[in-house]
């Protein structure tokens, strides 16, 4: 069995991070750019309180992931969230039966997110991660002087608390711009293991 350990911090902090996962037994692992959505809705609105984040996965076995986790929660030199989330390879994983929180993922066409973050947050979320993506290559691309122009994309990281999550998904799958087929999903996971990184 394994876990995945998502970590968000501020810009520039994931390779100190990463490399402290290795040293703890982690064999690598991904870093991407986001930003993390204001603390407020005025602040969102006036372009403020925004900041660059960065968001670092790493797949851990069972044996080295409370190692790891030890590590990077004790890190003194950033603030930030971690998580540990269960991943398996197979079907014999057992399911997160009894959690605190979730991790509620929303993907959507470039430009939603802030205003499903704005959505969510009225529904009782706190804050969130926003990353950039592209999608994958579908019939709905465009060729452009041999190349296939696909739909820009934006994905929402929410941590919830659990008795939160349903009431925060009602309320942004009633988006009008959600309402059409293809144009975004949500999707949560238990989470579990939490801290905040001081």
């Amino acid at each position: 069995m394994s876990s995945l350990l998502l970590a968000i911090v501020g810009a520039g902090k994931a390779d100190s991070l990463m490399q402290l996962a290795k040293e703890s037994g982690s064999s690598g692992g991904t870093i991407l750019r986001g930003r993390g959505t204001a603390s407020s809705s005025l602040l969102c609105l006036l372009g403020l309180g925004d900041a660059d984040k960065e968001v670092l996965l790493t797949l851990v076995d069972d044996g080295v992931e409370q190692t790891v986790w030890d590590a990077l929660s004790r890190f003194p030199h950033t603030r930030g969230l971690l998580a540990s989330v269960p991943a398996s390879r197979n079907e014999d994983h057992p399911v997160v039966k009894e959690h605190a929180f979730d991790l509620v993922y929303m993907i959507c066409a470039s430009g939603f997110a802030d205003d499903i973050m704005a959505v969510a947050r009225k529904a009782g979320a706190g804050g969130g991660t926003i990353m950039e993506g592209r999608g994958t290559a579908t019939s709905e691309d465009i060729d452009f002087f041999s190349a296939s122009l696909v739909p820009e994309k934006e994905m929402l990281i929410i941590l919830l608390p659990h008795t939160e999550r349903d009431a925060v998904m009602e309320a942004v799958s009633k988006l009008p711009f959600l309402q059409e087929e293809g144009s975004g999903i949500a999707f949560s996971v238990p989470v579990q293991k939490v801290a905040t990184l001081r």
